[in-house]
């Protein structure tokens, strides 16, 4: 079992590196108010994406995780198989992540909300 205790340090960097990412991509981009929305479902849609943007980031965590468990095994089958166990965690934990976020554009487009538009049609209307 993963010793939550132990590893949160390393679980508030990435969330910390996450954020400080965002800063830089809003600096570029101009500084925008990101509780600001327009409708519901824009507001229900930034939230969803910056949970699966969150979790994506612990995902790469913990493939960084299990590859230095690999690597530093030194022969111990039993910390080989943990690495390979959080390796094969984190690569099917972005797959779902994946989806999830194909998911969530899916649906954001069929609704018509979002303030993207990048659902269906491109958000071109004639």
């Amino acid at each position: 079992m993963l010793n939550t205790k132990k590893y949160f340090p390393i679980i508030q960097t990435f969330i910390l590196l996450a954020f400080s990412a965002q800063g830089v991509l809003a600096a570029e981009e101009g500084i925008k108010n990101p509780i600001s929305f327009s409708s519901l479902e824009a507001l229900i849609a930034n939230i969803v994406k910056s949970m699966l943007g969150l979790t994506a980031v612990l995902a790469v965590g913990f493939i960084v995780y299990g590859g230095f468990l690999y690597i530093t095994a030194a022969g111990d089958d039993s910390q080989i198989k943990k690495g390979k166990e959080a390796l094969m965690g984190a690569i099917i934990g972005i797959i779902v992540i994946g989806l999830a976020y194909a998911i969530v554009q899916f649906v954001i487009g069929a609704v018509g909300g979002g303030g993207s538009g990048s659902g269906v049609g491109g958000g071109v209307n004639n």
